[in-house]
């Protein structure tokens, strides 16, 4: 269950959140949920608040802060975002993405990191280029997509996505080696009758 006791939108458009969620899982086997930290099959009752702030939209610069806290699974962790967004109107925009979660289990506690930047150009409403590039500290895999979109007509789309991915080789650090690449097409239409 999620719920949003408080929800304030304000007049500037920015945006302040409180929300809490209980939630339950069941592992029917064995999960590694990180390196060297194993939860046991059973279930699990647990309940997240998150806190959130986001600036309007509207604006050249856009933020948006998050942080997730309460129990979690067999233990307890406090997960925090932060996302910046960029927007050149009307064609261009770009962002960055942090998240950092820190876990407390009796299983064992981790901090597993992601981060992402993302560039999107649009040369017109029909045509748009979209890349991201994620990169996470317990895979140790970095990604790369890049999606093509181009519609013919409202309903007729061709899209293309090209992913690229890494994984890091044992030294850490900018050691990388390719892990696979994909170009990927797809033809939508609509029949209209």
């Amino acid at each position: 269950m999620f719920t949003a006791p408080v929800n304030w939108e304000f007049n500037s458009g920015d945006r302040v959140e409180f929300n809490w969620a209980p939630t339950f899982e069941r592992l029917f086997l064995p999960f590694e949920i990180a390196d060297n930290v194993k939860l046991p099959a059973g279930d699990y009752r647990f309940t997240r608040y998150r806190a959130e702030f986001e600036t309007a939209a509207k604006r050249w610069w856009q933020a948006e802060a998050t942080w997730w806290f309460g129990s979690y699974w067999s233990g307890h962790a406090d997960e925090i975002s932060a996302d910046l967004l960029f927007k050149l109107a009307p064609h261009f925009q770009a962002g960055i993405t942090a998240e950092q979660t820190f876990a407390r289990l009796p299983q064992g506690n981790f901090v597993a990191r992601i981060w992402a930047l993302r560039a999107d150009y649009a040369f017109s409403p029909f045509f748009t280029v979209a890349n991201f590039i994620q990169y996470d500290n317990e895979s140790r895999n970095l990604g790369w997509q890049s999606r093509l979109r181009w519609i013919l007509k409202p309903g007729n789309d061709l899209f293309l996505v090209f992913n690229q991915g890494w994984e890091q080789n044992e030294r850490g650090g900018f050691n990388f080696c390719t892990a696979g690449t994909r170009l990927t097409g797809k033809v939508q239409y609509t029949f209209r009758f």
